[in-house]
């Protein structure tokens, strides 16, 4: 079986993972129960876990309503001021932070609120991590399942662009906490977030500030692999993160895991509790990604 945490592949009949520890179970679809592995029907509702999981119980955004949510709350003139410099910022080899943010729980929650209020939720939690990229100067990229793919350094380039991300990563955990304390009729729900920094060509940037990438090293898979591996409420990130911040932020080594798709491990640091008292960013500081460039290595 393939631990859902890791996605290492398990001998048959294992309880817990074998790489990282993670207990194995089939989680029933129709009532949330942990099974075996083993187990061919709910131990809980005998419902049949060989049948194929049904479709997700709520509405997908089309591509056009994810691009005019985006849209909607860019400040006022980004969009035209970045494209009117589109031709300088296409093809620039740039360093970029990453962030992926994903949402943990909406399965529970639409089991307790039914799938058109928990949609109804999920839309504003969309508002609200479109918001706090937009607080650092971050453009979100795109909305991915439950979350969003941020970018810090393109197509703006900053200043501080990881410690940015890092902001923006503690105000999202706030502010989904104090969201969350307002809804008493569902369980918790918590934000899974992954961010690493580093080389890539910005290649096509289409007029909803979209940006398709050239692939240079593995940047923006190595921060949604980090995503994935971040348990629900914390902030994962990669040494070049953490070496990049360590005097502004508290981090806790977790040591190195195996990363899919990667030929040696990655370490893997833990985002601790935002510092009092710690620098914050000058806000306002941003420049077009090409000015970046002048006298810079990457």
């Amino acid at each position: 079986m393939k631990c859902p945490k890791c996605q290492f592949e398990n001998p048959e009949g294992m309880k817990f993972c074998v790489d990282c520890g993670n207990k194995l179970e089939v989680i029933c679809p129709k009532c949330g129960f942990g099974n075996a592995p083993s187990h061919k029907f709910c131990g809980e509702c005998g419902h049949n876990l060989t049948l194929p999981a049904p479709e997700p119980i709520h509405k997908d955004l089309s591509f056009d309503e994810k691009i005019d949510k985006i849209q909607r709350y860019l400040p006022k003139g980004l969009t035209e001021k970045i494209l009117s410099q589109r031709d300088r910022i296409e093809g620039e080899r740039k360093q970029v932070t990453v962030m992926f943010c994903d949402m943990e729980g909406f399965t529970s929650l639409s089991e307790k609120i039914g799938p058109e209020e928990a949609y109804d939720i999920v839309d504003q939690v969309y508002e609200l991590l479109i918001h706090k990229v937009h607080d650092y100067e971050g453009t979100v990229n795109e909305m991915t399942g439950d979350g969003i793919m941020a970018l810090f350094g393109a197509p703006i380039a900053l200043e501080e662009a990881p410690q940015r991300a890092l902001w923006a990563a503690h105000a999202i955990h706030r502010e989904i906490a104090e969201f969350d304390q307002h809804q008493k009729d569902f369980g918790p729900i918590r934000m899974r977030i992954g961010i690493h920094s580093g080389p890539v060509v910005v290649g096509t940037l289409g007029n909803d500030l979209r940006v398709e990438f050239k692939a240079v090293g593995d940047t923006v898979n190595l921060a949604s692999r980090m995503e994935h591996l971040a348990e629900p409420g914390t902030t994962y990130v990669t040494r070049d993160i953490f070496k990049q911040a360590r005097g502004m932020f508290e981090f806790e080594n977790l040591g190195k895991k195996v990363i899919k798709g990667k030929g040696e491990s990655i370490s893997v640091y833990k985002v601790l509790p935002d510092r009092k008292g710690v620098h914050r960013p000058r806000l306002g500081s941003e420049r077009m990604i090409f000015s970046d460039m002048v006298g810079r290595s990457s």
